[in-house]
């Protein structure tokens, strides 16, 4: 038969394929879906959402699975992870998950959990990151085992030293282990002593393995109303094409009905944003060639511009804008994708991102407060992170009259309302109102992985 191009993974000659998918970010229990990699399941203890099958090459994103506060069971399994500036996975604030039969290489850290419990990692190869698996503040009751530490700069940390990192009699296989095996077991004598192991492993249960990564995004890009594959210029398309007896001689391909061109690599679609129309075939080396096959691309290169606004009550004044709790902050997009959702996303003074559903609060104590936000078009495209400090106060004013009592009206501040002091003064004693000074925070861009561990940032893609 004629040569075939695809533009999907699968598995051929021993050799497995994954499915390509751009870095995946979970903002809630709603955010399991199709188009953030899940293949099966509602979320239940008995059917858990599975995220299987893609391979993450993501040099450029701070994290290939960033999941952010959810309780649905979930199962990451067979998924290959490489290349994250920050973490493969990061888990802030999740219950319920599990990690199972992944790779993970080069990246910042393995496998990171922040605040997060009741997550199951075995039976992963992680291989050559900065940190392997990073467990920090407050995860606790986790469960580590069977899973092989090769080569790793630090194999792990673990913060609070309350999750186990073996069950039974198997822990896992550490690379940098120094111990021996005398009675020839399979396990070490001693314990690893990193993090408490008391079963190292001497063999690795899971080795790398040999895999080629699937050509084309065609599976994993997100779609527009009218079926075609959103697509920023930054993304790379691929063809990958197969002959299962003469071998392939070359693949062609032309964009928009133009000129025929003979494919040599990965290339671009550049121009204006709109549909784009690649059309490609192959032909084997007895020159029989496939049908055309043609996809549709909307190409979609601007980023989004977010807007923050005030309700009331509110005051602006030269130190800055002042605020009460019960102030609605409202996010809005002045410009946005021609196609699908928009997301926006929100942390304050350095806090957890959060994706934007609606007007929300400044709480915590009065004074300065940072909010940051940015939001990310379907094609990924993002804006830069804006910030802005605002000031609290939920302190009515104090005032003293001549000769007379302190009095306080019992009606809350209003949008007029000057910022006051509320420091005391003598009975007697003749007192204006005046703004109470704050010295701002400086404004600094989320932040990044340290040695000391790494923090909430915003995912990228």
């Amino acid at each position: 038969g004629g040569a075939a191009g695809t533009l999907r993974g699968g598995e051929s000659n021993g050799y497995l394929w994954w499915g390509n998918h751009a870095p995946i970010y979970i903002g809630s229990d709603s955010d399991f879906t199709v188009a953030n990699g899940v293949v099966s399941g509602s979320g239940t203890a008995d059917d858990p959402y599975i995220i299987s099958g893609w391979a993450i090459d993501a040099p450029s994103a701070d994290y290939g699975i960033y999941i952010d506060h959810t309780k649905s069971y979930f199962v990451i399994r067979n998924c290959v992870i490489e290349r994250a500036r920050n973490a493969g996975i990061y888990l802030n604030s999740v219950e319920n998950g599990r990690i199972e039969g992944c790779e993970f290489s080069l990246n910042g850290v393995g496998i990171h959990l922040m605040n997060s419990r009741n997550i199951t990692i075995t039976e992963n190869a992680i291989s050559k990151n900065r940190y392997g698996i990073v467990l920090d503040v407050n995860a606790r009751d986790n469960l580590i085992y069977k899973n092989s530490f090769i080569d790793n700069g630090l194999s792990a940390r673990d913060v609070a030293g309350k999750s186990d990192w073996y069950t039974g009699n198997t822990g896992n296989y550490w690379s940098d282990y120094k111990g021996s095996d005398a009675n020839g077991d399979g396990v070490g004598d001693i314990p690893y002593g990193i993090v408490f192991d008391p079963y190292p492993l001497v063999n690795p249960p899971v080795k790398l393995t040999h895999f080629i990564p699937a050509r084309g995004l065609a599976t994993s890009l997100p779609r527009s109303p009218q079926g075609y594959l959103v697509v920023s210029s930054a993304v790379p398309i691929e063809l990958e094409a197969q002959e299962p007896g003469r071998g392939v001689a070359k693949s062609l391909y032309a964009i928009n009905d133009g000129e025929w061109k003979e494919y040599s690599g990965p290339f671009n679609l550049e121009g204006a944003d709109g549909v784009y129309k690649v059309s490609y075939y192959a032909i084997d080396h007895l020159g029989n060639a496939e049908a055309v096959r043609t996809l549709t691309f909307l190409l979609d290169n601007h980023p989004p511009q977010t807007q923050i606004s005030f309700g009331d009550p509110n005051y602006s004044n030269a130190t800055g804008l002042w605020l009460t709790s019960k102030t609605p902050v409202t996010l809005t997009l002045s410009s946005k994708s021609t196609y699908g959702r928009t997301r926006t996303y929100f942390a304050i003074d350095g806090g957890p991102w959060r994706e934007y559903s609606g007007p929300f609060h400044v709480r915590g104590a009065d004074g300065p407060h940072t909010i940051s936000y940015y939001s990310r078009n379907a094609s990924g495209i993002t804006e830069e992170v804006k910030s802005t400090t605002v000031y609290k106060d939920d302190a009515p004013p104090s005032t003293v009259g001549k000769g007379g009592s302190q009095s306080q009206p019992p009606a809350e501040p209003s949008s007029s309302s000057v910022p006051s002091s509320s420091a005391s003064t003598q009975p007697g004693e003749e007192t204006t109102s005046s703004p109470v000074t704050v010295t701002p925070p400086v404004v600094t861009t989320p932040p990044v992985q340290t040695e000391e561990g790494t923090v909430q940032t915003p995912p990228a893609e």
